[in-house]
Parts: C-alpha cells; sequence; structure tokens
C-alpha cells in the first residue's frame, strides 16, 4: 500500500479557514495508517474538512474524500453526483443517476435526503444551506404537460422541523424560475433571482436576470432597488445586508458597480475598472462583515465550441473606500472564487472542470495552488 494520502496538500499546509486541519497538516503528514473509518461517535465529535475528485474512472464516478481534522482518518465515498455542498454533518448533492437528492456523511454512508423530495413533474431541484446553517431552503421546478414552469420553494430548519411552503411561482411560459441566493442576515428574508431556465449549464461564470426578496413571515414578494424590470442578465451579489449589482459602463469598458445597502435604503456607484473586450462579468463574492468583495470579469472566445477559451480576470472591491480595482493579471485556470479567508485577506478558488484548491492572496496577488482536490466545505462538530 502507498503511504501517499488521498488529499495531498502542497507544502502539507491549508489556510487558516480550514482551522484544526491546518495544524495537523503543517506537523503530521498523513501515512497509509491513518486512512481508517473511524467509530461512529468521532463522526458527530470531530470536525471533517471534505474534498472531491472527479471522475476517477470512465464512467465518471466521483470519490468524496472525509479528512478528520483531530487525527487526520481519511474516509472515502464514491457518487455520481453535482453540486456537492456542507450541510451540518453531511455534504449534500445531487444524484445524477437516480435524479434524487442526497447526503453523504463521514462514516461512509450515503443516503437519500430525508425531505428534500422531488415529484414526478420535477426537472430541477435547487438549494440553499443558511450560512450558520441552522435553515435550508430548496425549489422544486416543476414542468406541466404544456411544458410551462411551476417553482415551489420551501424553507425548514436544517434537520426538517418546522417547514414552511414559502413561494409558489408559475405557471410560467417564459422560461424563468426562482432561484435561491441568499438568506438575510436575520434569516427573515430569502433572496431569489427570476432565473432562465437551463441556461446555467452554459453560462461559465453566475449572473442573475431579476433579483428579488421573499418575506419568509408574510409571503411578500420585493424586487431589490433596481430590479423593477427584467432585462439585464448581469453580475450580482447578496450578503451582509448589501445588494451589489453590475451594469456595462457607458463607455463599455467594464462594468460599474451599484452598491444598495439593504438596511439604510442607500445607495452609490463604484465606477468601473477599464478593460476591454471584457464582456462577462459575475461570480460576486462578500465578505462576511461587508468589508470587501470579488468578482471575475471574462473574456470568452468561439463560446459553446470545443475550442473555447477564457480569460479572466478578478477585480477587488473596497467597501468602504468604494473602489474597486484589477485583483490579477489575466489568467486562463477556469476557476470561482469560493470562500475568503486568513481575515479576509485570502480568496479560495475552486474550478468546475478541474481537480485542485487555489489561492489569492490580498498581497502578492498571485494565484497559488494549495490542493490537489477540489475542495468543498467544513463539516463541524454536533456540540460546536
Amino acid at each position: 500500500m502507498s503511504d501517499e494520502p488521498k488529499v495531498k496538500i502542497q507544502n502539507q499546509m491549508l489556510p487558516r479557514f480550514l482551522g484544526i486541519l491546518l495544524l495537523l497538516l503543517a506537523f503530521t503528514p498523513l501515512t497509509a495508517a491513518q486512512v481508517t473509518t473511524p467509530e461512529p461517535i468521532d463522526t458527530l465529535n470531530h470536525p471533517w474538512t471534505v474534498f472531491l475528485r472527479r471522475s476517477i474512472d470512465e464512467t465518471g464516478l466521483d470519490q468524496l474524500i472525509f479528512v478528520d481534522g483531530l487525527t487526520g482518518a481519511q474516509v472515502e465515498v464514491e457518487a455520481y453526483g453535482e453540486r456537492y455542498t456542507a450541510a451540518g454533518q453531511a455534504i449534500l448533492y445531487y444524484d445524477t443517476s437516480s435524479r434524487q437528492v442526497m447526503l453523504a456523511t463521514p462514516d461512509g454512508e450515503v443516503r437519500p435526503h430525508p425531505f428534500i423530495l422531488p415529484t414526478q413533474e420535477t426537472r430541477r431541484i435547487d438549494w440553499l444551506v443558511s450560512d450558520d446553517e441552522s435553515r435550508i431552503a430548496w425549489t422544486l421546478t416543476n414542468s406541466d404537460a404544456s411544458g410551462q414552469l411551476v417553482t415551489i420553494t420551501t424553507i425548514a430548519n436544517s434537520d426538517g422541523t418546522n417547514q414552511q411552503q414559502a413561494l409558489v411561482d408559475g405557471p410560467r411560459n417564459d422560461g424563468l424560475r426562482a432561484l435561491p441566493l441568499a438568506f438575510s442576515t436575520d434569516l427573515t428574508a430569502l433572496y431569489m433571482d427570476l432565473h432562465p431556465d437551463g441556461l446555467s449549464n452554459f453560462m461559465p461564470i453566475e449572473q442573475y436576470a431579476g433579483v428579488f426578496a421573499l418575506n419568509l413571515a408574510t409571503g411578500d414578494v420585493t424586487p431589490l432597488p433596481g430590479e423593477e424590470q427584467l432585462g439585464c442578465l448581469c453580475g450580482a451579489g447578496v450578503g451582509a445586508g448589501l445588494f451589489l449589482r453590475m451594469s456595462l459602463s457607458a463607455d463599455q469598458t467594464g462594468f460599474d458597480l451599484r452598491v444598495y445597502d439593504l438596511g439604510a435604503d442607500v445607495n452609490q456607484v463604484i465606477p468601473a475598472p477599464r478593460l476591454r473586450n471584457y464582456t462577462l462579468a459575475g461570480d460576486m463574492l462578500i465578505t462576511d462583515d461587508g468589508t470587501r468583495a470579488v468578482y471575475a470579469l471574462a473574456q470568452i472566445a468561439n463560446f459553446g465550441s470545443p475550442q473555447q477559451t477564457t480569460r479572466t480576470v478578478f477585480i477587488f472591491v473596497d467597501l468602504q473606500a468604494m473602489t474597486q480595482e484589477t485583483l490579477t493579471e489575466p489568467i486562463t485556470t477556469f476557476v470561482h472564487p469560493v470562500a475568503w479567508t486568513e481575515d479576509n485577506s485570502t480568496i479560495i478558488f475552486t474550478s468546475p472542470i478541474r481537480d485542485g484548491t487555489w489561492k489569492i492572496n490580498l498581497t502578492d496577488r498571485r494565484l497559488e495552488r494549495i490542493a490537489e482536490a477540489t475542495y468543498i466545505g467544513t463539516l463541524q462538530p454536533l456540540n460546536n
């Protein structure tokens, strides 16, 4: 048996967002003897960091790797899945073979999700876990015999209690479905998008058509500022009480960024950085404290063909100074920002098509690969 660990970490280190695992990997190399299945109690009382290896065989089988943050033990789970999400003490994903939502846990078990259940009419399921992991929202996009779409949005506590059907949108014949984006900071509202159905699979970066707030107590739907009329499929982000919305500048050399404070009902415009031929903007990621954000500007050639190429520049937004500037030189590695870490001085990136985890530090501004597998998330202990 090889002594190489299943998860290889460059220089045996990860950024601080991996918590206890950082110290373990920095000072104690993982060995094959540590690749064991722990006692069941460990799966509840230990933190677990989860990585993904895609298409490990010719059938497209994926491998989830659970790494015990206290012992370094690794547990592997195989799945045919997509949209792997950390949710409580499990990884939630959509099984493309059984067409249902599943849960994978550090004890190696894979089981159907107990309450996110499709119907015969369901053509897509989307979900959102609140930042504190106490609440979950999901949508069933159903299609009737004539092809009209109905989106049913439900919210619940993470354990399935207190379920509430929050919104039924449709039937629609315009190809739009409601998509959950974020919970408000006080968990009283759900921010959603009227999203073109089927387009996500072809969009290299995340963009939104019409963002609105759903009041979870009253069911009232209110467009966010500037969203009263559809028409712009543009980048946006919601978080820390802010709504950030991009729009093409008047001279078409970049994207102005409008910053809305949803609590104070005020807004400001940050002028665009001047970059020509970068026609797509999105993948907005806001820090938890609302002081910084990052987004992608993309230049795409031969879109939709096997020869498609992408050049990306990441833009750093200072939400205190109200400025935006280029963070990187153009890169061809196709990555998305997924987390801020190290006191919001470092951004973690993963790729939807290639295994690996990368980071950019705001000081040196270089894209550096830090793990060979794709970081999914960290499962916190039950007694945390």
